[in-house]
């Protein structure tokens, strides 16, 4: 609740909670989180001090990694006015935790009662499908209501939605037009808008068309606001836009199954839009994604496949730094570590608040061995992207990095939190039995090697990196991960 209300009403209820339960560490750590989206840096750091104190009085203990984590970016966070005046005043909600929408009724332009029932059906398909998506709030659409004549119409409750969507039926003859949009409702601007046409002879099955692409659409722009991202590649044909939309709803869920989903529908999009980069770059992604959770081969040809895709996309749109980011990953998978960084760079360099060019280049950073700058960039990913759907991606890269510096504990810790999130990620799950095996929890490095055998009975000592993990830089680093995999029990061939 606290992250979904305006910003003074999220803070009164952190301060509720911590007065309620004062030694709960998670508290604390909602009330940085909320005075930080305030641009309150200074208090955030002093209520750190406070949860700090509190652990050692009572616990003799210090803070878990997650709160020293939010800490460090606190200490590391630019704290110059323009960035306290972007975000003073802006709910809580439009910054953290899982945004809220609400749908408004559709407009009937042409008046003819039969399209308001079309109408009032796509908005409830539309409502009822946003609903199911677990990252989302659906806020109810109340009428506004005024104090008053001349005074400002106002949302009944506390809640209030951070996005509006809305739209309008128009009907010629037996075709049908709906115009959708939606629109950031704190900053007034407009975030997406679409045209969909179809006959009314087909109405519900024209509706079931709307309201799955409108949610995919939805679901994917909120994802590039929420990083900040513009994105600067042409979408295409309304049919290559769809399969693109679905392959990466399909990327996002990051199973197995799913990608494989994934890499067909990318395909189809590839092979309607050849020279399109969105479809290029979105079939890279989900087969290297897919080889990462080894649902592909690692296979020279498909890597090399996935390399081709994103560099033509590249190539294509040069300053978009989603398809810099997915050629890192790319170039990545096949051990090109230094070409990698420097293309990670490049999309930073095109937009310092995209999370995912940061916590790339952490696990480039990790993989080099340089611990220090991989922490660092690892800690800023977590910060700019807090709650997003690739967020164990970020802490994996926390992992690799603090295993290569020898902070085991930290690692195994951050290394749990990415098994619980992602569990079917065998990478976070080998670091899982790493770590475990590093601080000597034997029993736990056991159940986590079952784990992978789960998921990969043929792992092995011989196959599992550069096969499934990619290869530390260092020899003594990769020597020392596969001793702790052998510790744990991963079979040698």
């Amino acid at each position: 609740m606290a992250r979904l209300v305006d910003a003074d009403a999220g803070l009164i209820l952190a301060d509720r909670i911590v007065t309620m339960e004062p030694t709960r560490e998670e508290s604390y750590r909602l009330k940085m989180e909320l005075l930080l989206a305030c641009g309150q840096r200074d208090r955030a750091i002093r209520t750190y001090e406070a949860c700090r104190s509190m652990l050692k009085k009572e616990f003799g203990v210090e803070a878990g990694p997650e709160t020293r984590a939010l800490w460090q970016s606190l200490l590391l966070a630019a704290d110059d006015a323009s960035n306290v005046q972007s975000t003073s005043g802006v709910p809580a909600s439009q910054r953290l935790g899982r945004p809220s929408i609400s749908v408004a009724d559709f407009v009937n332009l042409t008046g003819k009662q039969g399209d308001d029932f079309f109408a009032k059906g796509l908005v409830q398909d539309i409502t009822t499908a946003l609903s199911e998506v677990a990252d989302y709030v659906v806020l109810a659409a109340l009428p506004p209501e005024k104090s008053g004549p001349g005074e400002e119409a106002k949302t009944p409750g506390i809640l209030r939605a951070r996005y509006m969507l809305s739209g309008s039926v128009q009907r010629s003859g037996n075709g049908l037009r709906v115009n959708v949009q939606l629109v950031d409702a704190a900053g007034g601007h407009h975030v997406w808008a679409q045209k969909f046409d179809g006959h009314s002879e087909n109405a519900l099955e024209f509706q079931d068309r709307i309201a799955q692409s409108v949610v995919l659409a939805v679901i994917l722009e909120l994802q590039l606001t929420n990083w900040k991202v513009r994105d600067k590649s042409p979408p295409g044909t309304p049919e290559v836009r769809r399969l693109v939309n679905e392959a990466l709803m399909k990327y996002f869920e990051m199973t197995r199954d799913s990608l494989l989903v994934g890499i067909e529908l990318a395909e189809k999009a590839f092979s309607i839009g050849p020279d399109n980069a969105r479809a290029k770059r979105t079939l890279s992604i989900v087969i290297s994604m897919g080889v990462a959770f080894g649902a592909l081969p690692r296979e020279r040809g498909v890597i090399e496949r996935a390399v081709e895709l994103a560099e033509a996309a590249v190539r294509a749109v040069p300053d978009d730094e989603i398809a810099r980011c997915i050629l890192s990953f790319a170039l990545e998978s096949c051990g090109r570590i230094d070409e990698a960084i420097a293309e990670c760079r490049h999309a930073i360099s095109l937009n310092p608040s995209y999370p995912t060019g940061h916590g790339d280049i952490s696990m480039l950073f990790a993989l080099r061995g340089q611990v220090d700058e991989a922490v660092r960039e690892a800690n800023e990913a977590i910060r700019l992207g807090t709650h997003d759907v690739i967020d164990f991606w970020r802490h994996h890269g926390l992992v690799v990095a603090l295993f290569a510096g020898g902070d085991n504990q930290r690692a195994l810790e951050a290394a749990r939190k990415v098994v619980r999130t992602k569990p079917g990620f065998v990478r976070g799950a080998l670091y899982w039995a790493a770590t475990a095996s590093a601080t000597g929890n034997n029993e736990e490095a056991s159940r986590a090697i079952h784990h992978c055998l789960s998921q990969l009975p043929h792992l092995n000592l011989s196959n599992v990196c550069p096969g499934f993990v990619p290869r530390y830089v260092k020899d003594h680093h990769h020597s020392r991960f596969l001793e702790m995999l052998s510790r744990a029990g991963l079979p040698g061939s």
